[in-house]
């Protein structure tokens, strides 16, 4: 099996350099299942590569930048991470402290748990930075 620590390692360099074919390809299982908690537009389980990369894009373009990342790993299969998410929208900052946890199969990421400390301030946030389109367009 290979080293969990190094695929998550690899996963923040492939999304770093824009790289979402070796991503998608090398990185993440197709079984994949990204679960992010919440009642925002953006929570739920993301199903497979593709989902998660497009997930991927929705939290860039929801303007949140990630620092203070910190990894430990339990047994063979899981890495842990730990890092603080921010975000400015309608001129407040926002700061979530975040937990994933990352489970392996194949020497692939298969399963993603995110955890966080202010899920109300999570929610606050992504309902203000991802604004529903308006009636009749929301229902198509």
């Amino acid at each position: 099996m290979a080293d969990s620590m190094a695929v998550v390692d690899r996963m923040y360099e492939c999304f770093g350099k824009g790289d979402m074919d070796t991503l998608k390809r090398e990185v993440f299982h197709p079984d994949l299942k990204w679960r992010l908690p919440g009642h925002h537009p953006l929570s739920g389980v993301k199903q497979g590569p593709d989902e998660t990369i497009a997930f991927f894009g929705a939290l860039m373009s929801s303007g949140v930048a990630v620092d203070g990342i910190s990894f430990g790993t339990i047994g063979d299969d899981r890495v842990v991470e730990t890092h603080t998410g921010h975000g400015k929208v309608g001129g407040k900052d926002f700061v979530f402290p975040t937990c994933s946890v990352y489970t392996m199969r194949d020497g692939k990421i298969a399963d993603v748990q995110v955890y966080t400390a202010d899920q109300h301030g999570v929610d606050d946030y992504f309902w203000q930075a991802n604004a529903l389109k308006p009636l009749p367009d929301r229902l198509a």
